[in-house]
């Protein structure tokens, strides 16, 4: 008689699991491929971004995954995995450095949430910050990546990162009301229908303002702000309250996709 091999059921499972495996490994090949094309295409538009990143789809596609989910996988582990095709995709279109203060850079904390969201980014150390965002405005492609109560809002409003703006807020997953780190970046900013706009003031808004913020800090002689929304600071409301308040030298500092609520 012969003997029934332990657990034949587990076998099967197994079996499965590696064809699983393969069509995955098939649909990436499938993915990086299209971003090759991708890249043809942006080669031949002339008017086109320095920069390979897309913060607004890029979030886009990540809250549109975890929507789909059904709960079998946490969504920081869809995060977690979706952030690593999607840094490998925008490395095959261009290489990208994370330009870092000396002080954010010691953070082990900091650097973990930085690898988790940029993966296989080259990580580059500055003085300080004003040296960081030099290295953006030098380098339109790279990034910049700052702590939020740091003082880079000076450095900010001489303009030492160029055209860069904060593109977005770390960590991805939304861990209390005001972000850890600023993403600085010349992406374009594009309105996904839950974004936020940053402002710099030098003092409180209005009581009677017609958003309220989502969270405000001080910073030096400088109040950070985030309004829930994709603003312009030559629309309503902003435009309104910049000629009704000169004295707030308000400035719309970066429009980027909200964090992913738990």
């Amino acid at each position: 008689m012969t003997a029934q091999p332990p657990f034949p059921q587990l076998d099967e499972l197994r079996r499965l699991i590696d064809a699983i495996d393969d069509s995955i490994l098939d649909l990436l090949q499938k993915r990086f491929h299209a971003v090759q094309g991708v890249k043809a295409a942006k080669t031949t538009d002339k008017g086109g971004w320095p920069s390979p990143l897309r913060p607004a789809r890029e979030m886009q596609i990540l809250k549109r995954l975890i929507g789909q989910s059904d709960g079998s996988a946490p969504p920081e582990t869809l995060v977690r995995l979706w952030r690593g095709i999607v840094t490998e995709s925008t490395l095959r279109q261009s290489p990208v450095t994370i330009h870092l203060p000396r002080k954010l850079a010691a953070s082990v904390p900091d650097r973990l949430v930085l690898r988790d969201y940029f993966g296989r980014f080259e990580v580059a150390e500055c003085r300080d910050e004003a040296q960081a965002l030099v290295q953006v405005n030098v380098a339109p492609g790279d990034l910049c990546v700052l702590e939020t109560g740091s003082p880079w809002i000076e450095p900010f409003l001489e303009g030492k990162g160029g055209k860069a703006q904060v593109i977005g807020t770390l960590p991805v997953m939304k861990a209390g009301e005001t972000p850890q780190l600023l993403v600085f970046g010349v992406a374009p900013a594009q309105a996904t229908g839950e974004d936020e706009t940053l402002l710099i003031t030098r003092g409180s808004l209005p009581r009677d303002f017609a958003v309220q913020p989502l969270w405000q800090m001080k910073n030096g002689p400088f109040r950070l702000s985030a309004l829930a929304g994709f603003f312009s600071e030559h629309e309503s409301p902003l435009v309104g309250v910049m000629r009704s308040n000169p004295g707030l030298g308000l400035i719309a500092v970066g429009r980027y996709p909200s964090a992913i609520s738990n």
